[in-house]
């Protein structure tokens, strides 16, 4: 196995890719790590109109410069429920000769909710300033402790909190610019089995390894990673509004650094204590450095008549940042690194609104088509079995009064069925597909004084 050709750094390695797949993790709705839900209203039209949205407080996320369209102050407070499921299908799984021992790890998707809130005031006729709390990155998913991706991944969480302050400025009556200023907390939890056969043929020989009930997938240690960092950023927007019906807006959001700082926990079997010799596989710190990708945003939205409006969008989002991610010890071993080339990515949504004759009820639908950034079966991991995404998306805003609305929607995404061909740092293939699908639902109240 190639543990065993490769030596102790093999295990020096095995709990670093734990720490490495930090931000290598399944995500809740978006592509790759990326959490979309930042707007009910929006939500119901697949995020179409995002960057020309000047309805609710997401603008502040979305594309500050809407805010100038903003009169008084504006509250828009949010809940989404999510349930993604996520369920693999072995095909050959092995270690060496043998086949990997175990189930397929049951239903790994983990039902969340999600919040997000954001004010927005009215300064002058021209200047406007408004801040946010939202998710834009995170995921949670767990298998069976005992199934055959269990040295890759058992529990994955990752969750960032995001503090957007922002300013906007109508330049002229028809174009504004608006700025914004992030401060991003992260947080990660991540388990998984380690197979301490291998380690033990390596240090003892296999007949003393054996002789003690130590041998390949019958004696499994556990390791456990947790980490938290506070990183920075900014966001920019532009809006034009070419006619009363028609609007065009643009957005970017920069990339933001962490630096995850982590503690690995171990827990091994007494009879492969012995294994703790040489300063491996005992607890440590280490830290991770992680960039967050940057963004551009586009689009536009067009009323076609009193009750009809159309938008549409594209979002760019530059994953390429995570070619590979590198962790640092506090301990003697060497810094390691592991290659997950991921790619840029494209999504692109269109979104329908339809306005009953005076404005009390607004229904609206919407498609979106999502890219992931893995490249492929190789690159891709448990805990992180994403695939291209479609969105197929409802919604509804009810004005309660002139100054007080409801929206909900509903959003079912169908995606591609992926394959997994990944050889994990001990020896162990993971072979098979993933069957998922993520269901969403949004409630959320927009009050303006």
């Amino acid at each position: 196995m190639r543990c065993i050709a490769e030596g102790l750094s093999c295990w020096k390695f095995l709990y670093r890719a734990g720490l490495i797949l930090l931000v290598a993790s399944a995500p809740v709705s978006g592509a790759g790590i990326a959490v979309m839900e930042h707007s009910v209203k929006e939500l119901g039209q697949a995020f179409s109109g995002a960057p020309t949205n000047t309805s609710d407080g997401s603008m502040v996320f979305f594309n500050p410069a809407a805010m100038s369209q903003v009169r008084g102050k504006l509250i828009s407070a949010a809940s989404y429920y999510i349930a993604p499921s996520a369920t693999f299908h072995d095909s050959a799984s092995r270690l060496g000769n043998a086949p990997l021992t175990g189930g397929n790890g049951g239903d790994a998707g983990q039902s969340v909710f999600i919040p997000n809130f954001y004010y927005v005031q009215e300064l002058s006729n021209r200047l406007a300033f408004g801040f946010g709390f939202n998710l834009p990155y995170g995921m949670r998913n767990s298998y069976d402790s005992d199934w055959k991706g269990r040295y890759q991944a058992i529990d994955s969480e990752v969750l960032t909190i995001n503090f957007n302050p922002s300013l906007s400025f109508k330049l002229t009556e028809k174009f504004s610019l608006g700025a914004g200023f992030n401060v991003q907390y992260l947080r990660s939890k991540l388990t998984n089995a380690i197979d301490l056969g291998p380690a033990c043929f390596l240090v003892q020989g296999a007949l003393p390894c054996l002789s003690q009930g130590i041998a390949p997938q019958a004696a499994d240690g556990h390791v456990s990673l947790k980490g938290d960092s506070v990183g920075f950023g900014y966001n920019l927007g532009a809006f034009y509004t070419l006619t009363p019906d028609t609007r065009f807006g643009v957005s970017y959001r920069s990339r933001i650094a962490h630096d995850v700082k982590g503690n690995a926990n171990f827990t091994l079997p007494d009879k492969a204590i012995a294994l703790t010799q040489g300063n491996i596989l005992v607890d440590t710190h280490a830290v991770t450095p992680v960039t967050l990708p940057d963004s551009v945003l586009f689009g536009f939205s067009h009323h076609l008549n009193p009750r009809w409006e159309v938008s549409a969008d594209a979002l760019w989002t530059h994953w390429s940042l995570v070619r590979e991610l590198r962790t640092n010890f506090s301990s003697s071993q060497s810094d390691d690194v592991q290659n997950l080339k991921w790619n840029d990515t494209w999504r692109y949504a269109f979104g329908v609104n339809y306005f009953s004759a005076a404005h009390k009820w607004v229904w609206r639908t919407g498609f979106a088509y999502d890219q992931t950034p893995v490249p492929n079966a190789q690159h891709r991991s448990p805990r992180i079995p994403d695939s291209d995404r479609y969105w197929l998306t409802v919604g509804f805003t009810y004005a309660v009064r002139n100054n007080i609305s409801i929206h909900g929607a509903y959003a079912h995404l169908f995606m591609d069925t992926p394959s997994i061909s990944r050889r994990g740092v001990t020896g162990d293939f993971l072979s098979g597909q993933f069957s998922e699908q993520i269901n969403i639902g949004g409630l959320q109240l927009d009050w303006r004084f």
